[in-house]
């Protein structure tokens, strides 16, 4: 049961935080750079061309980024099932390396590392760690970034601190997306809209699947250090093998709020509640939790 529910439930909700902060990251990204777009003065002179005046000079991403964050969850239903629902408190720790080793004005490769924990209260059963490792590009349609598409691999292990269990799980990831990032003229809110799909096997091979999703996030900036945010994440689930029924399909809904303050640079404190509910066509895979997390996040990057 254990098992079961961290490789089926436990990583899925992973994946939908990277989705959510990979918009706002752009978001955040994409603001910061309309802010350091500032002309340039002088002029290049070439015999050929005549003189060339510099417009516009984008920032280079920085090469390493070191990232952390701490969470102390609540989750009302612990093991991912429609009956006999138990809550729990739960602590996950993440640690991120990423490396850039170039960048063009509309290309970007990153390589990253990320080592997760998990440790539940009064399930200990359930504690995990996992280790992955994803290599993804991003390419920007138009100049000012608003428009760029992803795609990237993972690989990713999932390993009990009991002896008697070990590795239990490990799965690669295949993702791609198109995403538009925007702002609302005149008033302190910007949105971001991603659209894609993904593909995920593993060993053992329960899990697999192919889910096309949509993500939306709308970003209020309260003021310059406290934002507001809001997200809805429709997601549909074809499995591969599930051994209940080889016509498995799943109809996956996750929507929260997130209220973030940033008092330096590099450094935010939050609170959030979300809520997913997984409806299926196999019975005993229906489930709905809810989970609220108060969370510390830091990074620098160079």
């Amino acid at each position: 049961m254990a098992a079961s529910a961290l490789s089926g439930g436990g990583d899925s909700f992973a994946q939908e935080d990277a989705a959510r902060i990979e918009t706002r990251q752009s978001l955040t990204t994409r603001n910061q750079t309309a802010i350091g777009e500032q002309p340039v003065t002088g002029a290049i002179t070439d015999p050929e061309l005549g003189d060339i005046s510099l417009v516009m000079r984008l920032p280079r991403p920085p090469m390493f980024t070191f990232s952390t964050s701490q969470s102390l969850n609540f989750t009302t239903n612990a093991f991912l099932v429609r009956n006999n629902e138990q809550n729990a408190f739960f602590w996950n720790g993440r640690a991120d390396i990423s490396f850039i080793p170039y960048a063009t004005r509309d290309f970007t490769p990153r390589l990253t590392f990320k080592q997760n924990w998990f440790r539940y209260d009064h399930f200990s059963e359930l504690d995990f760690d996992s280790q992955s490792v994803q290599l993804e590009a991003r390419y920007n349609l138009t100049h000012d970034r608003s428009w760029f598409v992803d795609g990237s691999y993972a690989y990713t292990r999932l390993y009990s601190q009991h002896p008697s269990i070990g590795q239990f799980y490990k799965f690669g990831f295949l993702n791609g997306s198109i995403t538009h990032v925007g702002s609302i003229p005149g008033t302190p809110i910007s949105f971001g809209l991603s659209g894609g799909a993904y593909w995920r096997q593993g060993e053992p091979s329960t899990f697999d699947r192919i889910a096309p999703y949509f993500n939306a996030l709308a970003i209020y900036n309260v003021c310059p250090t406290v934002q507001l945010s809001g997200f809805v994440r429709p997601e549909w689930q074809f499995y591969l093998n599930d051994p209940d029924s080889s016509s498995r399909e799943d109809f996956n809904l996750s929507v929260g709020t997130t209220l973030s303050w940033t008092p330096i640079e590099y450094v935010t404190f939050a609170a959030s509640a979300a809520y997913i509910g997984n409806f299926s066509t196999v019975g005993i895979r229906r489930y709905d939790v809810g989970s609220p997390s108060i969370i510390f996040a830091a990074r620098i990057a160079f």
